[in-house]
């Protein structure tokens, strides 16, 4: 095995929020009924509230020796992501030397631990960080982030689409066939916690693209009481991949409990920071069939911890993708390459191409697959110049 330095000093840390055209569900929900207040959107029977348009932070780090590199979290509030890094975090890290990634984000998370920040805002901090920490060391060292993990890496990633975001059934069956006619096998829907509305929908998506091999149902949370049991029970009889995000994310008990019932396996994890929130998580008793780290939540350094975690648990680990820039979407799928899932690798068909020129990735997807790239570092170029039009003044 390659052993490549990984040390590192850090000069300064600067971050952008940045926000880009279109909005975040484009058609889907449109007439929902829901509130828009202008920036933000709630839609009835999701608790969630979501930006309307495209946000997300990215951050720039410079090490002592001019190594550069870019990292993003998947952060809802990305002016309060930016504040705490440049205003705070950079204080603290810049001018200590890091054998490794890990040790800035164990440095940091030790900061504020017995202040009680276990999760939320600064933990995305440090994710984003250690992202971009990662690419600079790997743009430094002139070779992908995935093959300094110390595992071995996949070459081709195949992928579901994330989300079927048109209005109308309809169009989100022809939308849907369209992906199938270029090659991709998998969906994931969103729904709420209507699981009779639910089941209907994805029998007819089911009919209305019968190329479509593998479907996974994403309820965000909203499933409650005997709902619960019998959406599990039913998706199940339809054949789903998993049913993701069943009940509330606290909810601990409620997830061990539904997963002793039979139907389609659970899938979570998107909302765990740390190693030292997923823990309890991952022992016995089961509470969940699939362990889906987010990346741009974790870091790709405590990213690691909890992959090894669930290894010995003996739960499969599929990385979720939410939205951002093709930073985020990058460091998602370099993470994805080291793991061994049972299922296919989620995918927002879409993110490399909102930044325009403002960022070159080296990541493309063809025929329901993504192939590593040999780019160094995250594969991703970034133009500061051309990044300037999407940057939010305050």
């Amino acid at each position: 095995m390659v052993v490549y330095d990984t040390s590192f000093e850090i000069e300064s840390i600067t971050s952008h929020h940045l926000r880009f055209e279109g909005r975040y569900w484009e058609d889907y929900k449109r007439d929902s009924g829901g509130v828009d207040t202008g920036r933000f959107e709630y839609h009835p029977g999701w608790q969630t509230v979501y930006a309307t348009g495209i946000e997300t932070p990215v951050t720039k780090v410079e090490f002592a020796d001019g190594s550069i590199g870019w990292g993003e979290p998947n952060c809802f509030g990305a002016e309060i992501y930016c504040l705490l890094l440049d205003n705070f975090a950079e204080e603290m890290a810049r001018g200590r030397e890091f054998g490794h990634p890990l040790g800035l984000w164990d440095f940091l998370y030790d900061s504020q631990r017995g202040r009680g920040y276990h999760s939320g805002y600064w933990l995305d901090a440090l994710a984003g960080l250690d992202i971009a920490v990662w690419d600079a060391v790997g743009r430094r060292e002139g070779v992908p982030v995935a093959s300094m993990l110390g595992r071995e890496v996949r070459e081709e990633l195949p992928v579901y689409l994330s989300g079927i975001r048109r209005a109308t059934l309809q169009e989100r069956i022809d939308y849907a066939n369209e992906w199938v006619d270029g090659g991709l096998r998998g969906a994931k829907i969103f729904l709420d916690g209507d699981v009779s509305e639910g089941l209907a929908e994805l029998e007819a998506l089911q009919a209305g693209v019968p190329g479509m091999e593998k479907w996974m149902v994403d309820v965000l949370w909203m499933l409650r009481g005997d709902n619960a049991a019998k959406a599990k029970a039913d998706f199940g009889d339809l054949g789903v991949e998993f049913l993701e995000c069943p009940l509330q994310p606290e909810d601990l008990a409620g997830h061990r409990e539904l997963w002793k019932q039979p139907g389609a396996p659970i899938a979570l994890g998107e909302h765990f920071r740390t190693s030292y929130q997923v823990a309890e998580w991952l022992a016995e008793p089961q509470s969940m069939d699939v362990y889906q780290p987010d990346i741009g939540r974790t870091g790709i350094s405590d990213g690691l911890r909890q992959l090894a975690m669930a290894e010995e648990a003996g739960i499969p680990v599929t990385i979720h993708m939410g939205s951002g820039s093709a930073i985020f979407q990058a460091a998602t799928l370099h993470f994805s390459a080291i793991c061994r899932p049972t299922h296919l690798q989620e995918y927002q068909a879409g993110l490399t191409a909102r930044t325009a020129d403002a960022m070159d990735s080296a990541w493309q997807y063809a025929g329901g697959m993504i192939r590593l790239p040999d780019a160094p570092g995250l594969g991703v170029e970034v133009s500061e110049d051309r990044l300037e039009p999407f940057i939010v003044r305050r």
